[in-house]
């Protein structure tokens, strides 16, 4: 059982089958295992701290990184079409498109799913997100967003995807919200000082960086994390 990813199952599959099975409820060792990974589900800020063999997706031996170019635009049209760049034929090929076109997107990484955040379809700023599965080469929808958000910021950090700042369609932003992939919910967390359009995000040593941006008036040098 101490080779068997429990905190990457869901967590209703966590309470109704392996909760209850009684081979795992009689034995210590396999409770506190149980235990371990109901705690990652119920405590997202603290998956840094809880993190182990057991909380990281298995990596495809002989996989190399990919590079996906998602969406994008111009005067004229918005795109949903995605390529993907592989490092080690050095080619570009073409992937499934999204279900929506997307412009100003904000895309980043968690496990092995690509998330594609908020965007401008050409006539609204969105709010919606699609997941990209490699293996089945396919796009999924996720929940919303709390807010419309395009020229936003999104980055990855202990298997949580951050989406910051941006614009929705009436002003610049300073809010960001944080979405759980386990558990299919986003919470909102604490605002930036700064309202931050086209603004760059990434993780660092465990915390975020919010880097530049426009505010409406003026393009930005600041930073904050």
């Amino acid at each position: 059982m101490k080779c068997v990813r429990l905190p990457l199952l869901s967590r209703d599959f966590l309470l109704g089958h392996v909760d209850a099975e009684s081979l795992v409820r009689h034995h210590p060792d396999c409770k506190d295992l149980l235990i371990e990974a109901l705690k990652f589900h119920l405590l997202p800020e603290q998956r840094g701290v809880l993190g182990t063999s057991r909380t990281r997706p298995r990596r495809c031996e002989g996989a190399g990184p990919v590079l996906f170019a998602v969406g994008g635009g111009s005067l004229f049209a918005i795109h949903g079409d995605c390529e993907a760049y592989d490092t080690r034929t050095d080619r570009w090929h073409v992937v499934a498109s999204m279900s929506t076109r997307r412009a100003r997107v904000g895309v980043a990484a968690v496990g092995n799913r690509l998330y594609a955040v908020g965007g401008y379809d050409g006539t609204s700023d969105l709010a919606t997100v699609e997941s990209y599965d490699p293996v089945t080469n396919t796009w999924q929808p996720e929940v919303s967003m709390g807010t419309r958000r395009s020229c936003l910021g999104v980055a990855a950090l202990h298997g949580l995807l951050y989406a910051a700042g941006g614009y929705d369609g009436a002003s610049c932003l300073n809010s960001a919200e944080r979405y759980d992939p386990l558990t299919g919910t986003w919470t909102s967390i604490a605002a930036m000082s700064t309202r931050r359009r086209y603004v760059r995000v990434a993780m660092l040593d465990g915390n975020l960086y919010a880097v530049g941006g426009y505010d409406s008036s003026s393009h930005l040098a600041t930073v904050e994390k």
